[in-house]
């Protein structure tokens, strides 16, 4: 699974990388480029780290958890983000499409990028190391978890879960806004026998619906795995599939939407 993500999401990073794309070559590429850099890096430590460590058990590597174990959850902080910041676009797209080159400019987008790239490495430095709640590979398990304090699970859900319900409400908000405003313009363009245009805001709006709906549930099924069904596993074998294997699935899906 994660070698098959890394291979998506690097093909995404090259094929926006080279603009291969008309649409992807402005600040919506941009956003997606630097999605896409994340999720690639994500993926790696997946395949090229957890995968080894699982099979050799060996200490050495185990050693290194702690440090890759924050890298993972700046990266997730980082995807979050980067989604809500798409979602945006998208919307200020489709109803401020007179002010949307300004808002979304080359300085401006890569302002927006280094700010939540940099708020996801400041936000996970207070998490683990300011507040001690290290996120590290755990011997008797398959899953990065962090320390198990009462501080910790308090910061585990009150932060990390309420903070991503609400990326997910606000993703679902502006892409469902998004969608509603491309459909009526659809319409407008029928009434007008504007045949062409039609069909392609047809195309866009499909589009649209499948991407926004994907990523929205891939999302949103991956929290309630990992922080509501995951203390509910009887044994490692369904704690691995619901935390470790859901978490690498919607960075895998990330690629390939």
């Amino acid at each position: 699974l994660a070698l098959a993500g890394f291979v998506c999401n690097l093909t995404a990073v090259v094929v926006i990388s080279l603009k291969l794309i008309p649409s992807l070559k402005e600040s919506f590429g941009a956003l997606t480029l630097s999605q896409a850099v994340a999720d690639c890096i994500h993926q790696a430590i997946f395949a090229f780290y957890l995968v080894p460590c699982l099979l050799l058990r060996n200490e050495v590597i185990y050693s290194w958890s702690e440090q890759f174990g924050f890298t993972l959850i700046c990266i997730y902080n980082v995807c979050g983000t980067a989604h809500v910041s798409i979602s945006a676009n998208r919307f200020l797209a489709c109803y401020a499409p007179f002010v949307y080159e300004h808002l979304f400019s080359k300085r401006n987008t890569r302002l927006l990028i280094g700010f939540y790239w940099m708020f996801g490495i400041v936000s996970t430095t207070v998490l683990l190391k300011i507040l001690d709640c290290s996120n590290f590979l755990k011997h008797e398990g398959w899953v990065f978890g962090f320390k198990d304090t009462p501080t910790c699970q308090s910061v585990q859900w009150y932060v990390e879960f309420i903070k991503y319900v609400i990326y997910v409400a606000i993703v679902a908000v502006f892409d469902s806004c998004s969608i509603l405003r491309i459909h009526v313009l659809n319409i407008r363009f029928q009434k007008n026998g504007k045949t062409p245009a039609s069909s392609a805001m047809k195309s866009a709006e499909r589009n649209l619906v499948y991407q926004a709906a994907l990523q929205g549930i891939f999302f949103l099924l991956e929290l309630i795995t990992y922080f509501i069904l995951s203390p509910l596993a009887r044994n490692k074998w369904e704690l691995f599939l619901l935390t470790t294997v859901s978490w690498c699935i919607v960075h895998a899906m990330d690629g390939s939407v």
